[in-house]
């Protein structure tokens, strides 16, 4: 009988409206899922959607956790430029308030990068920019008080990035009083060797050991480039250099810790194997979404 603990999931598009999106986590058997609420490429602030309660319910009824969001990719809490982090602040506020809108439990943030003054100015200010922003939207959201939880990406180490190590990661999780999300084509692509069974297995291992329960959720991407290639590029699970084989240790050292796919969208039938197929990975199909 599998015993899975990881609840799996994907990313997946709201252009159809989140009726449309409600059914495709039905058809995949999603039991997590990730979305953006609002252009990830632009400042905008988020907009309430009037399908927002039926997405909040219905994923409910449905038994979905953790429901995840996306943050901007503007975003960087890091920046040496003080307008900039101001505007990142106030900006993933308004986010952490839109996904508690749509009945989000998860925000997901880049970790963002200290622009060439130093990573311990950097983590400072990551630091200081997510207290600010969980400050400013406890603020916007008002009597509601429906405000997603914001969890920090660890990165590919490319030129000034913060927290591509997980002693990093650790760290700010630590000193902000957040919990974080890994990303296994940054992790490999910042030098985690997750190429092999017994490499991979001891990732999982030392990921667990360094921040134990402050993982909130994995990010599984394959990796279009090699290991330490600090060079980001997500490829579909076992279309890239992570072999599907090195998968069943990693999860296994990370029991009950929610997956979601970021991976290339295929055809309907594509992106129901890839679902069937991590769930097999992660020890077996039998997890139902109304609970472990």
């Amino acid at each position: 009988m599998p015993d899975r603990t990881n609840r799996i999931g994907r990313h997946l598009p709201t252009s159809g409206g989140l009726k449309k999106t409600l059914a495709t986590i039905e058809t995949l058997g999603c039991e997590t899922v990730q979305i953006f609420v609002s252009n990830p490429q632009g400042w905008a602030d988020p907009t309430l959607r009037a399908d927002a309660e039926d997405f909040a319910s219905g994923t409910v009824e449905a038994g979905i956790w953790p429901v995840v969001v996306h943050a901007k990719y503007l975003i960087n809490l890091a920046s040496p430029d003080p307008d900039h982090r101001e505007r990142s602040a106030r900006t993933l506020a308004r986010e952490l308030v839109a996904a508690g809108e749509v009945g989000a439990h998860l925000v997901v943030v880049h970790s963002g990068s200290h622009g060439g003054e130093g990573e311990g100015v950097g983590m400072d200010r990551l630091v200081e920019g997510l207290d600010l922003a969980r400050e400013l939207a406890a603020g916007y959201a008002g009597a509601s008080g429906r405000v997603a939880e914001p969890v920090v990406e660890n990165s590919v180490g490319a030129g000034t990035q913060l927290c591509s190590t997980f002693d990093t990661l650790a760290e700010v999780a630590r000193r902000a009083g957040a919990r974080a999300c890994v990303d296994t084509c940054h992790a490999h692509a910042a030098g985690y060797d997750l190429s092999t069974p017994e490499s991979a297995k001891a990732v999982g291992e030392e990921l667990r050991g360094k921040m134990g329960d402050s993982v909130a959720l994995i990010h599984l991407n394959d990796a279009k480039n090699g290991m330490g290639s600090h060079r980001d590029g997500h490829r579909r699970i076992g279309e890239g250099e992570i072999p599907r084989e090195s998968l069943p240790g990693f999860f296994a050292a990370l029991a009950g810790i929610p997956v979601v796919m970021e991976t290339p969208y295929g055809t309907p039938d594509v992106d129901l194997d890839q679902m069937r197929l991590v769930k097999e990975l992660a020890g077996g199909l039998p997890l139902a979404p109304n609970g472990v």
